[in-house]
């Protein structure tokens, strides 16, 4: 326990710690997304579905693509690079909004931000883990690592609980939509 405790107040640990925490948080996503999606563009069960089963493919040639091309760049460059990449597939959003898909159906288009939006999460999440792996200290590895991997989660599940208390700004209920 105080292998862990000296772990996080050291500043090489709780700097990046606290960053992954904060970065995570500020993920806002659209909670009405997939109601817009349905109730508007009328996107089938099916639909969702396979919108769901390309997301997670993305996800895995995300971390393929970091093994593969991005593990030689800094650990801030490739959170540049895949936050600037990640804001622009949300602004496909609007374009969906719009209705300007460029020609392609609704469907295709929405693949945009959904699916290749967890394609730059896989991008991220092996750099996040490997600096979680190198941050455990020896004899403390698998207790450390599950700190680290709560604070991670506990970040996402904030920001989810954060966007959902952020659809009381508009009116997005059914009908609205």
């Amino acid at each position: 326990c105080q292998e862990i405790w000296k772990t996080v107040r050291s500043r090489a640990v709780w700097q990046p710690m606290g960053f992954v925490y904060l970065y995570n948080v500020l993920q806002v996503t659209n909670a009405a997304w997939r109601q817009y999606l349905t109730s508007v563009l009328g996107f089938t069960a099916d639909q969702l579905n396979i919108l769901l089963v390309i997301t997670y493919i993305l996800l895995f040639v995300g971390v393929m693509a970091y093994k593969c091309y991005f593990m030689k760049w800094s650990w801030r460059m490739v959170y540049v690079f895949t936050t600037l990449l990640g804001g622009f597939f949300s602004l496909l959003q609007i374009s969906l909004l719009k209705g300007y898909t460029f020609g392609l159906s609704p469907f295709l288009f929405s693949l945009g931000d959904d699916a290749f939006g967890e394609f730059v999460s896989g991008i991220q999440f092996l750099p996040t883990i490997i600096m979680m792996a190198h941050l455990c200290p020896v004899g403390s590895e698998g207790a450390s690592y599950a700190m680290f991997t709560t604070v991670n989660n506990s970040a996402l599940a904030l920001s989810s609980a954060l966007t959902t208390l952020l659809l009381g700004i508009w009116d997005v209920s059914k009908e609205t939509m």
